[in-house]
């Protein structure tokens, strides 16, 4: 518990599911022209609207807003990658197979890309916090596992809930994060699934200088629904960023919609839902490339030049969950499936198949010697023993929350 507890919680609001996208193979596509500092109607290509009442605009992939970044001018789109790392030869596994939960399609033309439209919130007054150490004194807590390695990738399989969360813009995620840099100076990436009450949107920063200029959507977040989300943050100077608030995260998949809603969801000793995250780094051309399910679909990648820790590779890893927000210790949140590791498999959360990558892009299954599970506030929420096996490591953790100690 001790490691785990020295792992930055960089707070990644992460919903994670891909859907499959629609990649072109080998094709590259150079950014060069620059545009207005606001997105206006004017550039949206199509608007399409889900059957859950989520509405995605379809903008130019040279338009998007990764490519507002200072450090990515210029910057030639990677379509896919140059190649996956090497698979595990697996004998087999006891590990009961869920199955696959999804994004809806979002069916935008060839070169565009689907943004979310988004509902108005500050993001600054709701996730300026100090990342590091015992969660709970900043309005957060977690439980799962932590590697501590040089690690040039992840891979893990994420069980989905929808655990409730009760205070006004806090969450519950289940997630995969990535770490590197000193103490009180860590960057991170990180993908999962979450529940929150929180509102975003897409505005104003350091590295972000285009606002989408839409209606209000209220349905973005804030609708306890489990939604899929990316996250990076650029030492802990800076604010989080998430999804396409900020620039830096280049999308390349014209199927996928990031923040859309994750389904079907598991249920309480009933049917296994799950996600299937990947986080790799390009041997040839270091981006660090994000791909969801068992087939590995490219979604999108993090150029490594907009880090100054994370540009060559992570030193720790993380894989759990985590409750965050202004009134969580107020309002305890429900984490994973809202019950203890111990209750066991069917009944409480996990993430399964874990494995980590090396640097010759092949993966490993973490060791005992440098991988912890552990929970920060442990009355709450708590996790369970690591099991290993030939498909990777994995955990059991969640708990009711709404305690006091």
């Amino acid at each position: 518990m001790t490691k785990l507890l020295e792992l930055p919680v960089i707070i990644f609001i992460s919903y994670l599911v891909l859907l499959a996208a629609g990649i072109q193979e080998g094709r590259y596509v150079k950014h060069g022209a620059s545009y207005d500092q606001h997105i206006s109607n004017e550039i949206v290509n199509k608007t399409i609207e889900t059957g859950d009442g989520d509405v995605f605009h379809c903008i130019d992939i040279n338009l998007q807003p990764a490519l507002s970044h200072p450090l990515l001018k210029g910057h030639i789109i990677q379509m896919e990658p140059t190649s996956f790392p090497s698979e595990l030869k697996i004998k087999s596994s006891s590990d009961t197979i869920a199955t696959e939960a999804h994004l809806p399609t979002i069916a935008c033309p060839k070169g565009t890309i689907p943004l979310l439209q988004n509902s108005k919130a500050d993001l600054k007054t709701q996730f300026s916090f100090d990342p590091i150490g015992n969660t709970h004194h900043r309005g957060g807590e977690r439980a799962g596992c932590t590697t501590y390695d040089e690690i040039y990738g992840t891979q893990v399989a994420i069980n989905v809930y929808e655990p409730k969360v009760q205070g006004q813009n806090d969450l519950s995620a289940s997630w995969a994060l990535m770490v590197n840099g000193p103490t009180g100076n860590y960057e991170g990436i990180g993908a999962g699934s979450i529940v929150s009450t929180l509102r975003l949107q897409l505005l104003y920063h350091e590295y972000c200088i285009i606002r989408i200029q839409f209606s209000v959507w209220p349905n973005y977040h804030g609708d306890n629904f489990a939604r899929f989300h990316i996250y990076w943050q650029v030492n802990t100077v800076n604010m989080p960023c998430f999804d396409h608030m900020c620039a830096g995260f280049v999308q390349v998949s014209m199927s996928v919609g990031i923040g859309g809603r994750i389904e079907p969801v598991s249920t309480y000793n009933g049917d296994q839902y799950e996600i299937t995250v990947t986080i790799s780094k390009d041997p040839k051309t270091g981006n660090w490339w994000l791909a969801y399910g068992r087939d590995k679909k490219p979604l999108g990648y993090w150029p490594p030049s907009i880090f100054n820790y994370m540009n060559e590779k992570a030193s720790a890893c993380f894989w759990g969950g985590q409750v965050h927000g202004p009134t969580v210790q107020l309002h305890l949140p429900e984490l994973g499936s809202g019950h203890w590791a111990a209750t066991g498999p069917g009944k409480a959360a996990y993430v399964r198949s874990i494995k980590v990558i090396n640097k010759d892009g092949q993966y490993f299954i973490p060791g005992t010697h440098n991988t912890f599970s552990g929970s920060t506030r442990p009355f709450c929420y708590d996790a369970g023993d690591i099991r290993f096996n030939d498909d990777g490591a994995r955990l059991l953790y969640g708990g009711p929350g709404n305690c006091t100690k």
